[in-house]
């Protein structure tokens, strides 16, 4: 297996469960009030650590294909700047990492020996969040285990 075909099955396991549950699978099928639910005031909601890998994605996906980012990075990478409902935020994560898995397709050698560290902890940082995601799931019970989607 070569980097880039590293790097995409990487990308791949994000969007698509492999032999664990991918960040689209774990917020497949949410509703609002689902989302929005936290267990204490001190831990983030669904909905924050989703806006939280868009923050993140968006920007090194940015930086990958040289376009600069908004220097003006506020504080709270957790908060839904964009004030996007649950469905939109969905489709824009999604829409981020098809993006991120077209660009390493047709990025060269160069690119990717260059940038391959930085999205090879992205892609690790989406996952552990996921698993962050699927913990609240099973806080709230609205997680089956034995086949990855809503009980």
């Amino acid at each position: 297996m070569n980097l880039k075909e590293l790097l995409l099955a990487q990308l791949n396991a994000c969007q698509e469960n492999t032999w664990f549950v991918s960040l689209l699978n774990s917020i497949d099928g949410l509703t609002e009030e689902q989302v929005n639910w936290k267990p204490n005031g001190k831990t983030n909601s669904i909905f924050e650590i989703v806006n939280h890998l868009i923050f993140y994605n968006q920007r090194f996906l940015n930086r990958f294909k040289d376009i600069p980012n908004d220097k003006n990075v506020y504080n709270n990478t957790f908060k839904n700047k964009e004030e996007l409902n649950w469905n939109d935020t969905v489709k824009w994560i999604n829409e981020i990492m098809s993006e991120w898995k077209d660009v390493v397709k047709e990025a060269d050698t160069n690119k990717l020996n260059d940038r391959s560290s930085e999205l090879a902890h992205l892609t690790i940082h989406t996952t552990y969040h996921t698993g962050q995601i699927i913990y609240i799931r099973k806080l709230q019970g609205i997680w089956d285990s034995k086949n990855g989607v809503n009980g």
